[in-house]
């Protein structure tokens, strides 16, 4: 085993030119809504740094946007899955970033630009923990590592690359993108899986075009009949009415109450960052946590109807769209909801709704007392103080065909997250320092449990 000190000597000593590369990758605008296109020199790249380590780099295409595939062969019997993504977020709205997002730049301590920290922090730190292992030894672990190319527009594909590549992706344990690494209070946080989602498109039109609005007293109005059907999906206080929506979430266990109890609500601050008033049910400080996670949504993401422009304009809008998105439970299932969407609006009075088109993720969780889940815990305490462990986080990951349809025990580690990273936002960043620390922990992991 290659010892601690001679690990971060190494990368103390390398840390400037870790952080130029990971500016050179984040320097790529790989938007996956825009297409292979814009997607494929940054994949290109990072084939090109992986290959410098094993010959073993392929592409995995199913007709999406490709994903690269790579196996380092490790000198421990185990294996471990690295599952990353290469894609990024669109930067719009441009005129809110104080500098070009894919021109990087150092500011105070911070790394500015767009996915810098979703996802490209952890694509980097692997493959430099991986330099840093190579360059003092041997990786004690076999590494197979997967970075995918559509993970922000849903990744369509992941499910059929997973299902027909279950062979090289097998595992004895999986490192996801890491999550919301750090609390408000700077607290380490490690989740254990993520919640599914369904988000939807609807649109009703009730006239060929827009007319008049003195036509309103005998004309129907597509935003009304739309506000109608959103109105018969819930109410204020995220109580939902479709029949059957409930059937299949499951309750916390005592185990979860546990790790839950452990988690800051930062209710106060999240008050003051975010203006609102009051929490949806008004839960107690202790029930905060359970409520965000255990309780699924029905969000209406958007409604576009009629005139939005400057000033007046007396129109009776002839169609209206709507976008819904649904954060699933365990042990919901997005194909489920679809259907009992469909019922609900065709029952309740509302058949005119089209559902244009629909995408899904299922929800997955894993067992923190795997050996990745020990290990990674292990190793976050010596290098960062006692974690928070949450039973997945709020958000959504194609987890479930990793941990469910190949049986791998994934584990979202430490990495760059923080409250103030400003992912999916203008002025997305991560601290050069959290960077440093997450090669750091990554070599520390793979030497632990590949001694396993």
């Amino acid at each position: 085993m290659i010892s601690t000190s001679a690990v971060d000597a190494y990368i103390e000593k390398n840390s400037r030119r870790f952080v130029d590369e990971l500016k050179e990758l984040c320097s790529f605008p790989s938007i996956s809504n825009h297409g292979k296109d814009a997607v494929e020199p940054a994949r290109d790249w990072i084939a090109d740094r992986l290959s410098r380590f094993t010959d073993r780099v392929e592409t995995l295409d199913a007709g999406g946007m490709p994903a690269l595939y790579a196996e380092v062969p490790g000198g421990g019997r185990r294996k471990l899955l690295l599952y990353q993504h290469y894609d990024v977020q669109p930067v719009d709205p441009i005129d809110l970033w104080d500098s070009p997002p894919f021109e990087p730049v150092e500011k105070d301590g911070r790394i500015i630009a767009r996915g810098v920290a979703d996802d490209k922090a952890d694509v980097m730190a692997r493959i430099h923990a991986l330099e840093t292992l190579k360059s003092l030894g041997d990786v004690p672990v076999t590494l197979r590592f997967l970075v995918e190319g559509e993970e922000e527009i849903g990744s369509k594909t992941f499910e059929k690359i997973a299902h027909d590549h279950a062979g090289k992706l097998a595992a004895d344990g999986c490192l996801w993108e890491s999550g919301a690494s750090f609390d408000d209070a700077g607290r380490p946080t490690i989740q254990f899986g993520c919640r599914g989602l369904l988000y939807v498109q609807l649109r009703v039109k009730m006239l060929d075009f827009d007319q008049h609005s003195g036509f309103a007293s005998i004309y129907p109005s597509a935003a009304m009949y739309m506000i109608g059907a959103l109105a018969s999906l819930r109410d204020q206080e995220m109580n939902i009415r479709i029949d059957g929506f409930y059937e299949k979430v499951i309750k916390p266990t005592e185990a979860d109450r546990r790790m839950m109890a452990k988690i800051d609500p930062e209710v106060d601050k999240r008050r003051k960052l975010i203006g609102f008033d009051r929490l949806v049910r008004d839960p107690r400080p202790e029930q905060v946590i359970e409520q965000m996670l255990f309780t699924p949504t029905c969000n209406v993401a958007g409604v576009t109807t009629g005139y939005q422009g400057p000033g007046s304009k007396t129109v009776l809008p002839a169609e209206a769209t709507a976008k819904l998105d649904f954060r699933l439970i365990p042990n919901q299932d997005p194909a489920d909801v679809l259907s009992q969407l469909r019922k609900h609006l065709d029952s309740n009075g509302f058949e005119k709704v089209e559902i244009l088109w629909s995408d899904g993720e299922k929800p997955a969780r894993s067992d923190p007392d795997s050996a990745v889940g020990k290990t990674m815990i292990d190793c976050v305490r010596e290098l960062h103080g006692e974690p928070i462990l949450w039973p997945f986080m709020p958000a959504t990951g194609p987890m479930h065909p990793v941990v469910a349809d190949l049986g791998i025990p994934t584990v979202l580690p430490v990495g760059v997250g923080r409250p103030d990273n400003r992912i999916h936002a203008p002025n997305e960043n991560i601290r050069a320092a959290d960077y440093v620390n997450a090669v750091r922990l990554m070599c520390r992991v793979w030497e632990r449990f590949g001694a396993g």
